[in-house]
């Protein structure tokens, strides 16, 4: 809409006259004003994408390494939970890339539901999705994780089911946040190894 369209507008029913400069001034300020707007909504999508994954709508990998830092700083424990999609190329081979984007996004909606707002969510990588429980201990978290893996096969379709890595960390056993992650991987690969859709606690075999 044109600066004259939104005087008219503005000015429709007000029988008001005002010189040219006072015209100029508002011209202006009505400029200035929607310059500033247009600008300020790239800025929040732009960090709203930082923080968020396209697809699932979780969070970023990055957003959830920063969060696990910030509270190993506070908290005195917590756990980090990794869980791999299994087979999900044959999903994508067998259904097309438009319905593995389905299986992902449902899977996603699945972990939110079990969660409860208890953890953060995050899009890993790939079809790698992986939780963090401030506060929660492996084998508390151990019956969330199996409670998500139950669910994902009940909410997926084509149903899928999920490989799970478990690592915590406890004020008197501290682990940084490179390390916590590399114990949930490793379990997770034992998890892959031992036959898929079941859950690997890290140090266990």
């Amino acid at each position: 809409m044109s600066t004259w369209m939104v005087l008219q507008l503005f000015f429709i029913n007000s029988p008001i006259f005002f010189s040219f400069d006072s015209f100029k001034l508002l011209q202006s300020l009505i400029h200035h004003s929607t310059l500033a707007f247009a600008n300020s909504m790239p800025r929040e999508e732009l960090e709203k994408t930082v923080i968020t994954d396209y697809l699932t709508k979780l969070h970023s990998r990055k957003y959830l390494d920063e969060c696990v830092e910030a509270h190993r700083l506070n908290d005195k424990c917590g756990t980090f939970i990794l869980f791999d999609i299994d087979n999900f190329k044959a999903v994508n081979d067998t259904y097309g890339h438009q319905t593995g984007d389905e299986v992902l996004c449902q899977t996603a909606e699945t972990i939110l539901s079990v969660l409860k707002g208890r953890g953060m969510a995050a899009r890993w990588g790939g079809e790698e999705l992986a939780v963090y429980i401030p506060g929660m201990i492996c084998e508390e978290a151990f019956q969330i994780a199996h409670s998500i893996r139950k669910e994902i096969f009940l909410a997926t379709s084509p149903s899928v089911t999920v490989s799970c890595g478990v690592s915590s960390w406890k004020a008197d056993y501290p682990l940084n946040g490179k390390e916590l992650v590399r114990r949930a991987d490793e379990a997770l690969y034992k998890a892959k190894e031992a036959g898929k859709n079941q859950i690997v606690m890290a140090g266990t075999t």
